[in-house]
């Protein structure tokens, strides 16, 4: 049998320096792949509800160089979602595996480089993401690099990790499950088709989906009645969030949901079921949830039409979020999250 090429390594996500990556493409693919773009009428079609809308991004040869380390055969392809797109310096994923089908670079095969376009300060996933991985609320690893496109620099990107196998392992201990991206998409009745798997087999995918769908069963029951006496309310709200943590891992997902909350991320799965991944656990067997597209963290208000009596230090878009904030002791319990997460972590220096 052929021997594989070994893939050389390189420190991907360095915290002390920026990583130096210079790209090799042909003039006419990059103009290719930088007009590439995607609308907001293409992602908002009725039927992502039932179905993953297909990128419009595709793959070109290139080379890429990391820190003097040469990758000769890889692909490239632009990324972004709306607020990201941009055709002189797009953000860029580089597939490391395009030919080599076993090249891999630290368990990864795809590179993410964030082009901050929505982040002014360049700092927000940098920082983001790190408090996240401080609370222990597993999120992808981030640093900086300088990236040159045939010799041309075209500026300082977040190099952000992208959420696969290494992230899982790191984070649960295992990488056995389902894990999907969501997108603009939540547990609405119909929907469990919208969420785009990422990894785990055909199996995997229809055991998570048919969880998918009895947790939005859960979801569509009704809040505490507000006119019944306070025991009655209590015992319905006590009954509804057990519901829900049958299905979600309730002491992460308060965690996670207090940490959008306190980074002031407007566009996250909480505030605007948005840049998230769901991860069903085979440890737990429940849903996890994990942060992505955190360009716009740090900000006090959403740029969203949001209603302005909502408290700024609480995000309840996201229909678990939404649901759980009905019941008064979800509400105490994330508000106890928030505070502890604060004094153990939250250095405002």
């Amino acid at each position: 049998a052929p021997v594989e090429p070994v893939t050389p390594q390189v420190e991907l996500f360095p915290s002390e320096r920026v990583m130096d990556v210079q790209i090799s493409v042909e003039d006419k693919d990059w103009n290719k792949i930088r007009f590439q773009t995607r609308n907001l009428f293409e992602v908002l079609q009725t039927k992502r509800k039932t179905e993953t809308i297909p990128s419009p991004y595709v793959y070109v040869p290139a080379q890429v160089t990391i820190d003097g380390v040469e990758y000769p055969e890889v692909g490239l392809r632009k990324k972004g979602f709306i607020g990201s797109q941009d055709s002189n310096r797009p953000s860029l994923k580089v597939k490391l595996n395009f030919v080599n089908k076993t090249a891999r670079v630290g368990g990864l095969t795809n590179l993410t480089f964030n082009n901050n376009k929505q982040d002014i300060t360049q700092m927000s996933q940098f920082m983001g993401y790190a408090f996240f991985n401080a609370t222990g609320s597993p999120a992808p690893r981030c640093s900086y690099a300088r990236i040159s496109i045939n010799g041309k620099p075209i500026g300082l990107y977040s190099h952000v990790e992208t959420v696969r196998e290494a992230v899982l392992e790191r984070g649960f201990g295992n990488s056995d499950g389902a894990l999907y991206e969501g997108t603009v998409v939540d547990f609405f009745d119909g929907w469990e088709g919208s969420f785009e798997l990422k990894v785990g087999s055909p199996e995997q995918d229809l055991a998570s989906r048919k969880k998918m769908t009895r947790l939005i069963e859960v979801l569509k029951r009704p809040d505490p009645d507000a006119q019944a006496d306070e025991k009655t309310r209590t015992q319905q709200g006590q009954a509804l969030e057990q519901a829900i943590g049958e299905l979600v891992d309730l002491d992460s997902f308060y965690t996670y949901w207090a940490v959008e909350s306190l980074l002031g991320f407007w566009d996250g799965y909480t505030a605007n079921a948005n840049n998230f991944f769901v991860y069903h656990n085979p440890k737990t067997d429940k849903f996890h949830f994990l942060p992505w597209g955190g360009d716009c963290m740090f900000e006090k208000r959403s740029k969203l039409p949001v209603d302005p009596r909502a408290p700024l230090s609480v995000k309840t878009k996201g229909l678990i979020a939404h649901k759980l904030y009905q019941i008064p002791a979800a509400r105490e319990r994330f508000a106890r999250t928030l505070k502890e997460i604060m004094a153990k972590h939250w250095n405002e220096e």
